[in-house]
């Protein structure tokens, strides 16, 4: 018991510190955006109606899940649109394409061409569902603007010119210490899920189990993406359940989304998308495939 608790420990800090980067980048470039007399959020929300959804899915496929936490951080600010969000969130592969290659050792393990063709999959699944979330929901979500997120976050970002790197790094540490903290508390709840203990005879289920699985998948835990991988590779359950759990998978990218988007109608609002996009692509490659 001590020793998964400090494993646990281990893979929270380790989880908080991977996204400190990414979540630095975000939040520096969001105050010079504050600052910028050229340039407002209101620009970069109409370029990321027409090329986000694009850009959001390619990066998405990067194994890092502080790319989910940044997209979720500047969809609350404005300068990202719901649907190049939601293509990050899609697109995320967290820890898939590491267990992904480490299976290749293993004579029974996943081929390199099947792998490509799944991280292809998933980063165009990306960029066509988030393109058709800004088509069809765009109307749901309210315009925000930077000024308002810093008032409400108390970041002090116009006292003075040369603030913008420390006000960055307040608000990183911030998202990283709340992330630490419910990254612990979930890896505690999920060290006893193992591959071998799902049921592979409804989750292999094109319909239900991808249904199932999606609802997994929208557990905000890199852990969620490892269980879902393992469980494939061992043939639990197939490629529709697959891309169900791991569309729903963003990563950190909801947590950083309840914590920074005060507006909880659209946090349900998104939440319920990324389930009912992932749960019906899942059923539609599990009946195809």
């Amino acid at each position: 018991m001590p020793d998964m608790i400090l494993d646990c420990a281990l893979d929270a800090l380790k989880d908080g510190a991977l996204s400190i980067p990414i979540l630095f980048i975000a939040y520096y470039l969001m105050e010079l955006l504050e600052r910028s007399k050229r340039l407002d959020e209101g620009i970069l929300h109409a370029y990321s109606r027409k090329a986000g959804p694009l850009i959001g899915g390619l990066l998405g496929v990067v194994p890092q899940c502080g790319i989910s936490g940044a997209a979720a951080t500047l969809f609350s600010t404005g300068a990202i649109t719901v649907g190049t969000m939601l293509a990050v969130f899609f697109a995320t592969s967290d820890e898939m394409l590491p267990v992904m290659l480490s299976s290749m050792t293993d004579p029974k393990g996943i081929g390199a061409g099947r792998i490509f063709c799944i991280v292809a999959a998933k980063a165009g699944l990306g960029i066509v569902l988030g393109y058709l979330a800004d088509f069809l929901f765009r109307g749901l979500f309210s315009r925000k603007d930077i000024h308002s997120f810093c008032e409400r976050e108390h970041c002090e970002c116009e006292e003075e010119e040369g603030s913008a790197l420390h006000a960055a790094l307040v608000h990183t540490l911030k998202i990283a210490g709340m992330l630490i903290v419910v990254t612990f508390a979930l890896n505690l709840l999920l060290a006893n899920v193992a591959p071998e203990r799902l049921s592979g005879t409804v989750l292999a289920q094109p319909v239900f189990g991808a249904l199932l699985l999606a609802l997994l998948g929208l557990i905000p835990n890199c852990s969620v993406s490892v269980i879902l991988t393992r469980a494939f590779l061992s043939g639990i359950i197939g490629l529709g359940g697959l891309f169900a759990g791991l569309l729903a998978n963003a990563g950190i990218g909801l947590l950083v989304l309840f914590r920074t988007n005060r507006n909880m109608r659209e946090n349900i609002c998104i939440v319920a998308i990324c389930y009912v996009f992932s749960a019906l692509t899942g059923i539609l490659i599990g009946i195809l495939f």
